[in-house]
């Protein structure tokens, strides 16, 4: 027996709304995992106290809220591919993926890589470059050398994320040698894309312009020629989603042509047509991601109505969503998925109580004819209303004729594409292209006088307070138009064994361990355990770096070993005392490949030829990058002539976080680093000098403002390391001490940052 809710909705899919919810959840609000947890031990805990089989199903919802939650955390820690680390001068080999988006004499390509610097890589690059010849087209391989950089952030639109959604890392503009180096067989798609040329070039050659650029639009997305002053209409009244294959676009197009068909055959019949035909769409227009999921969504809903049971579309819907945030939860993020997955919401939850109570209130308007129009201007409005949330967060912006905009533009929308279709297939001009181009035209016109009405759009930036309550309300009205009289919430007694549960405690219990454990292919920068010196290993997959080497006694080397470090890059020295350098000989006698770098004042004193390492310099292992801040060897003051003051102070970054290395540095270097404008904040600070008294001043700390600090230190050293003046101005802090911790490592994602210890 199926668990249902009191008012007869089933119990499976609003455990898989509970999973979308704690994707949502952990990707609007953060938050550790643990809060999920404690709630679900607190719901279990009152389920088998009071043995209530309500309470265990609410258990099964709170378990997979927080396996959701836990989900979306451990996607968000992922390591980016090897390529988005390929930034600076690169040349570049790659498969371009769409044929080009041309801007007058530019234009824009997104590439598959093959290649970087002759190396293979994997990923996405966007290029924008000058047109020479003809404009490039899908399938073309090109090479050219170029500055890769990471994309910028516009001011309401996180441009990298939206770039990361489709697979791309980089941006490169206006490359140097761009060469044409053949074409690759697409197969399939290749077939399709030649299709869907010609097809716009026939339209082309049937309408004029501007209504053979809105009618390529509608048909098959292709924006090329769309005129700045059509986009921004389009943009005003809220409907660009009609002239842009995208989810929002499959989910409305789905709604309509069931509504369509239905004045003409029976509504299963009609649902079955359109599952037919989708796939087949979807597959012309490009088949991009975004599509494609949108496109799950829209097979799972007309499923609804090709089984011909009373099943709602909204069950199938919980049902799509749940598996493909399952699948890949970062969707959570990506705005198309969340317009499909709104716009359909919208179609099957709203649109069918609105067409309802339309045709209730008025019976006149049952007729088949009468009744399309209806079933698609509830379509129009059910999607306009569960979008604008989605469109007010992501644009700061909100269109007031946004709803009415969509109702009357809908029917017009329809018809144009009915008028494209037969364009292409005509492929000719003259008087009946004329006929053909007032529809589109009657299209343009509305959009523009909606897009010219008062208040158009209205800067607006929505709390999340502000859309909960949105959404509160709609789904509100969709009950009251249902005439619910009892909670949708209301739990009926229901059957969930012990082992159902038990089931999905464990599940949710694995997916929260994966969230907590960071990757082992993320960067690591270790502060080793080397006694009385300092020894720092930072790397990345199989490449490394080692900063100084610690005493002589090349405890070291068995540091590195139980580190798992298995080859060197580079070595880095600070400076030449033997508590840092000591272990140099034996280091570069096990890894013999490793170039040696050191401040020039420090190489007489090395046991081994060193290479010239100043202020300014930077090495890139990996995803690692490793800059001296300090000293400038060429204008430093007597005051940092020491041995100590001389060392180098270097600033280990992993993305946005940051290790600030410092040697031995004493006061009067932490006060020239303070005064030198230099950007010293970091994340972790290697505490100077293993925590001498004469180091570690309030400003240096406060100009740092780390959080978490390390003191490189000897158990029982005769220095009396670290200083107990020390350790007060670093109360405030999280500390770790060699001596007592071992090994300590960190790793990131560039954004995140855990700490591991040895012991």
């Amino acid at each position: 027996m199926t668990a249902r809710v009191a008012s007869g909705l089933p119990a499976l899919p609003l455990l898989g709304l509970a999973y979308a919810a704690g994707v949502v959840a952990g990707a609007v609000l953060g938050g550790g995992w643990y809060l999920s947890a404690v709630l679900a031990a607190l719901v279990a805990l009152a389920a088998f106290v009071r043995g209530d089989s309500r309470a265990l199903l609410l258990l099964g919802a709170v378990a997979l809220a927080a396996a959701g939650h836990a989900r979306i955390e451990a996607a968000d820690v992922a390591p980016p591919p090897a390529l988005a680390a390929m930034t600076g001068t690169r040349a570049v080999e790659g498969v371009v993926r769409a044929d080009a988006v041309v801007t007058g004499s530019d234009q824009r390509v997104d590439l598959d890589v093959a290649s970087v610097d002759g190396a293979p890589a994997h990923g996405g690059i966007r290029l924008r470059s000058r047109i020479e010849g003809t404009p490039l087209r899908a399938g073309e391989r090109i090479a050219f050398t170029a500055n890769l950089r990471h994309p910028e952030p516009f001011e309401a639109f996180d441009y990298a994320e939206y770039l990361r959604d489709r697979d791309i890392y980089l941006v490169a503009s206006f490359p140097r040698g761009l060469e044409r180096l053949g074409a690759v067989d697409l197969g399939w798609r290749g077939s399709l894309l030649d299709l869907r040329r010609t097809l716009v070039e026939r339209i082309g050659r049937t309408m004029p312009e501007p209504a053979a650029a809105l009618a390529a639009g509608v048909l098959v997305g292709e924006r090329s020629a769309f005129p700045n002053d059509l986009d921004e209409a389009l943009r005003a009244t809220g409907t660009t989603h009609l002239v842009v294959v995208s989810g929002q676009n499959v989910a409305l197009v789905l709604g309509l042509s069931v509504g369509l068909l239905t004045a003409l055959i029976s509504r299963r019949i009609a649902s079955v047509i359109t599952l037919i035909l989708l796939p087949a769409y979807v597959v012309f227009v490009g088949a991009d991601p975004p599509v494609v999921r949108a496109a799950v969504m829209a097979v799972a809903v007309v499923a609804a109505g090709v089984t011909g049971r009373r099943t709602p579309g909204w069950v199938y819907l919980a049902y799509a969503v749940a598996l493909l945030l399952a699948v890949e939860p970062s969707l959570v993020r990506d705005m198309a998925f969340q317009l499909s997955a709104c716009a359909t919401a919208g179609i099957t939850m709203v649109a069918p109580p609105l067409r309802d109570a339309v045709l209730s209130r008025w019976p006149a308007l049952t007729s088949p004819g009468r009744a399309a129009l209806v079933e698609m201007s509830a379509t129009a409005t059910g999607a306009a209303l569960a979008v604008l949330p989605v469109q007010v967060a992501s644009f700061e912006m909100l269109a007031p004729w946004t709803v009415l905009a969509n109702v009357l533009v809908a029917p017009l929308y329809e018809a144009t594409v009915l008028t494209a279709a037969l364009a292409a297939l005509l492929g000719g001009g003259g008087p009946l292209g004329e006929v053909l181009s007032l529809i589109p035209r009657a299209f343009i016109a509305l959009v523009e006088v909606l897009a010219a009405l008062p208040a158009a759009t209205v800067p607006l930036r929505l709390p999340l307070i502000a859309a909960v309550v949105f959404v509160a309300a709609l789904v509100g009205l969709v009950a009251w138009l249902h005439g619910r009289r009892t909670s949708p919430l209301a739990l009926e007694p229901v059957r969930l064994g012990a082992s159902v549960t038990l089931s999905l405690a464990v599940v949710a219990a694995g997916l929260w361990w994966s969230a907590l454990a960071p990757g082992e292919t993320f960067p690591s920068i270790t502060v080793l355990d080397v006694g009385q010196g300092l020894a720092v290993v930072a790397r990345d997959g199989g490449r490394a770096v080692l900063i100084d080497t610690g005493p002589r006694d090349e405890r070291v080397l068995a540091a590195l070993s139980s580190a798992g470090v298995g080859r060197l890059d580079a070595v880095v020295i600070t400076h030449a005392d033997l508590d840092h350098a000591g272990g140099l000989e034996a280091v570069t006698r096990r890894h013999g490949g490793a170039v040696v770098l050191a401040e020039p004042s420090a190489h007489a004193r090395l046991a081994v030829p060193a290479e010239p390492f100043d202020i300014g310099d930077r090495i890139d292992v990996g995803r690692i990058a490793v800059e001296v801040l300090a000293p400038p060897v060429a204008t430093r003051t007597r005051a940092l002539a020491s041995d100590n003051n001389g060392s180098l102070v270097l600033m280990v970054s992993v993305g946005e976080r940051r290790v600030l290395v410092t040697g031995d540095i004493e006061a009067s270097a932490e006060a020239w680093l303070v005064a030198s404008g230099l950007d010293l904040s970091a994340d972790v600070l290697v505490v100077p000098h293993h925590g001498s008294k004469t180091s570690s001043s309030l400003a240096f700390l406060d100009r740092v403002g780390h959080a978490v600090a390390v003191i490189p230190v000897g158990a029982r050293n005769p220095y009396g390391h670290p200083h107990p003046d020390v350790l007060a101005r670093l109360d405030d802090v999280a500390l770790y001490r060699t001596d007592e911790d071992g090994n300590v490592t960190f790793r990131s994602d560039g954004e995140r940052l855990w700490v591991q210890t040895e012991r």
